[in-house]
């Protein structure tokens, strides 16, 4: 079996994934959360392939959520693998990290918030697309220029996507 035959195929996707799940569940276990975050950010990727390509119920690839799990707190990291793990092994190391608080990332590379990491619950999305974050209105306007072509790209094809889904 070759990659290109796994790439088109949702089921062996998904058993691909379910390994990864394993290694990034050993990862967490052992503190090596560099290595989990890699893991997770190709597992995120999988999966937005799948509902993107492959399964396609959803229009676009959600880069932002591909882009958090790059650099996650180990709360997120956690969460993220124990809901996609059937066992109870992360249990007790999500009772330890329950209380970190989620972080997420200002889209505006010029952001003053040092490495643009934001408490999630204080994050913005743009109103129209949807795909990129924002710490703050001010953030959101002065990156305005450079996503404004992206934005308006994002939007038409979600547009269509939904338009297409309500004739079938």
């Amino acid at each position: 079996m070759d990659a290109a035959e796994v790439w088109s195929d949702s089921a062996k996707m998904k058993m691909a994934i379910s390994l990864f799940l394993r290694a990034g569940t050993t990862a967490i276990l052992k503190g090596e959360y560099k290595v989990a975050r890699a893991i997770a950010c190709i597992v995120r990727y999988f999966e937005e392939h799948i509902a993107v390509e492959l399964e396609q119920s959803r229009a676009l690839i959600n880069w932002p959520k591909i882009l958090e799990t790059s650099v996650a707190d180990v709360h997120t990291l956690v969460k993220f693998f124990s809901k996609r793990t059937p066992c109870s092994c992360l249990d007790e190391k999500y009772d330890e990290v329950k209380d970190i608080t989620k972080m997420s990332l200002c889209y505006n590379p010029q952001c003053i918030i040092p490495h643009g990491k934001v408490e999630r619950s204080k994050i913005m999305r743009c109103g129209r697309c949807q795909s990129v974050m924002y710490c703050s209105r001010e953030c959101q306007k002065a990156h305005w220029r450079v996503h404004k072509s992206s934005c308006n790209s994002y939007a038409e094809m979600k547009a269509e996507f939904e338009t297409k889904q309500q004739t079938m």
